[in-house]
């Protein structure tokens, strides 16, 4: 039974995702079903497979891996390790938006990774965030991060 209920939620994710590329239908709604119950759509703060799924539906990160599993550009243009491997300068993609409109840019990067490092703030994935020792804007499409220590998979 679970099997075909993950083939369903499957199935329908992949309809969704093919509707969304239609610009005259994205603006409709899509009702998803699934067969058990998701914690949060927050992705910092969801430690459950489904919760990640459905998050995953609909947020993008800077970065994600292709089919060899190599690190690709998603919203980010690229970036740059300084030599001591504490600092990472990411250049943004430009002229993307926020669901509301808003620009996607170096502040909304900079408030996402400040809550997500902030200890305070009790989110589940936070150990994976916890290197970050600062976050900087340098300007709207280029962020500054400062990590405690060198970690190579920070990407």
């Amino acid at each position: 039974m679970t099997q075909f209920i993950t083939h369903k939620w499957l199935a329908a994710l992949g309809l969704a995702s093919s509707i969304a590329a239609f610009p005259a239908l994205a603006a409709k709604d899509v009702v998803v079903a699934v067969g058990s119950n998701f914690t949060t759509l927050d992705p910092y703060d969801a430690n459950d497979t489904l919760s990640q799924a459905v998050a995953k539906s609909f947020y993008q990160g800077l970065f994600g891996l292709d089919k060899d599993m190599k690190v690709k550009n998603v919203l980010a243009e690229g970036y740059t390790v300084s030599d001591d491997g504490l600092t990472y300068t990411i250049t943004l993609r430009q002229g993307v938006k926020f669901q509301d409109g808003a620009d996607f840019n170096a502040a909304a990067v900079k408030a996402n990774l400040d809550r997500a490092s902030n200890p305070d703030n009790h989110l589940k994935r936070y150990n994976l965030y916890k290197n970050i020792a600062k976050t900087e804007v340098v300007d709207p499409a280029t962020v500054k991060i400062t990590l405690k220590q060198p970690f190579s998979a920070f990407h």
